[in-house]
C-alpha cells in the first residue's frame, strides 16, 4: 500500500493503525497535516459557493487553493507546478517539523510574513502553528506571482475568515500590505500606480501598512509583530514567498538556504534589507518558504504529484 506523504519520521504507513503509539514528536506533525487537508476541503467550498469553478488542468488534485494565471491582482510570473506541489497537505507536517527543531513549544509567539503568492505555504504555517498549540501573528501581502490567491475576492484574507467560520483555525491578520513592487502595490500589469492592490487590501477592512519607502514599511511590520506578541517574544520568523518587505532588495536574500535557517554567515547592512534578515539578527529562527522543488526535494516529498500520496490516518485535533 502508499506511504502517507509526511516527510522523514513521520510517515504513516498501513500499519499505523487505531491502536498503534506515534513517538510524540511525530504526533502534531501528523496532526497539522490532517489538518491542512480538512482545511483545504472548506477552502474548495468556498471557492464553489463563489461560483469559481476548479480548473482541472491548473489544479488536478481539486485543491481549491490554485489560483489562475492572470488577474488584476497579478504582479509576476510563477511556476503552475510549484504552486500545486505546495498545496500538498504533507508541508504543514514539515513546517510543524522545523518550528519543533527550532526548539518552539506551546505559547511561543511565530512571525508570519505571507505573500499571497503560495497561500497553501501560509496555511501550513497556521495548520502547524495550531498543532502545536503556538501564537501565530499574520501580515498579509495582497501582490502575488500567477497561480497564487489572485482572484479578487477570493484572496487568503477571505479563505481565512472562511476557516474561522467552520472552526477550522482561530486566527486573525494582524495586518494587510499591497505588496508589489517594493511593497507599495504598483507592479500590476496595466496599473501603473498601484491602485489595484492598494484597494484589494482595504476591501479586507484590516489595518493597511503604508510608509514613504520600503525601510519604513519594514519597520512597521516589526512593531505589528511586536504588539501582536502582546509582551512575548518572537520565536521564530517565516517568510513565505518573496515579498520585498519580508525577503529583501539585496543580493543576500537570493543566498539565504530553503527551510529552517538557524543562523546565517553574514548579514546586509541596507536598512531595506527585509524582515528576515531583521529577524536574523536578532538571533530568531527562521524558516523559509520560497524554492518549492527544493523544499520537496528535502523533505522526501513528491514534485506535482497527482493525486497527493494519501494520509492513511488522520488525526485529530486535542486542543
Amino acid at each position: 500500500m502508499a506511504v502517507a506523504c509526511l516527510p522523514a519520521g513521520v510517515v504513516l504507513t498501513a500499519s499505523a493503525r487505531a491502536g498503534d503509539t506515534l513517538p510524540s514528536a511525530a504526533v502534531p506533525r501528523a496532526e497539522a497535516a490532517a489538518l491542512m487537508a480538512r482545511a483545504l476541503s472548506s477552502i474548495k467550498a468556498l471557492r464553489l459557493e463563489k461560483g469559481i469553478p476548479l480548473d482541472a488542468a491548473l489544479d488536478p488534485n481539486h485543491t481549491g487553493i490554485v489560483g489562475a494565471e492572470f488577474t488584476p491582482l497579478t504582479t509576476s510570473l510563477g511556476d503552475a507546478a510549484a504552486k500545486r506541489t505546495a498545496a500538498n497537505p504533507a508541508f504543514a507536517a514539515v513546517v510543524a517539523g522545523y518550528y519543533q527543531r527550532a526548539g518552539l513549544g506551546p505559547g511561543d509567539v511565530v512571525a508570519i510574513g505571507g505573500s499571497g503568492s503560495f497561500p497553501a505555504f501560509v496555511l501550513a504555517s497556521l495548520c502547524a502553528a495550531r498543532a502545536l498549540d503556538l501564537r501565530p501573528v499574520l501580515i498579509y501581502s495582497v501582490g502575488l506571482s500567477m497561480y497564487g490567491a489572485n482572484i479578487p475576492g477570493f484572496t487568503f484574507v477571505d479563505m481565512l475568515a472562511r476557516l474561522r467560520a467552520d472552526g477550522l483555525l482561530p486566527y486573525s491578520i494582524a495586518a494587510i500590505a499591497p505588496g508589489g513592487e517594493r511593497d507599495t502595490g504598483r507592479g500590476v500589469l496595466f496599473d501603473e500606480e498601484g491602485a489595484t492592490l492598494i484597494d484589494e487590501a482595504r476591501r479586507s477592512g484590516l489595518p493597511l501598512i503604508e510608509g514613504a519607502t520600503l525601510a519604513d514599511r519594514v519597520r512597521r511590520r516589526l512593531g505589528l509583530y511586536e504588539a501582536g506578541a502582546a509582551g512575548r517574544p518572537v520565536r521564530c520568523f517565516v517568510n513565505v514567498g518573496g515579498a520585498t518587505a519580508n525577503f529583501g532588495d539585496t543580493e543576500a536574500s537570493l543566498l539565504v538556504p530553503n527551510g529552517l535557517v538557524l543562523g546565517l554567515p553574514s548579514l546586509p547592512e541596507s536598512p531595506s534589507r527585509g524582515l528576515l534578515f531583521e529577524f536574523a539578527a536578532r538571533g530568531v529562527p527562521v524558516v523559509h518558504l520560497l524554492y518549492v522543488k527544493g523544499l520537496a526535494r528535502e523533505n522526501g516529498l513528491p514534485f506535482d504529484p497527482v493525486p497527493f500520496p494519501p494520509l492513511e490516518r488522520p488525526v485529530s485535533l486535542t486542543h
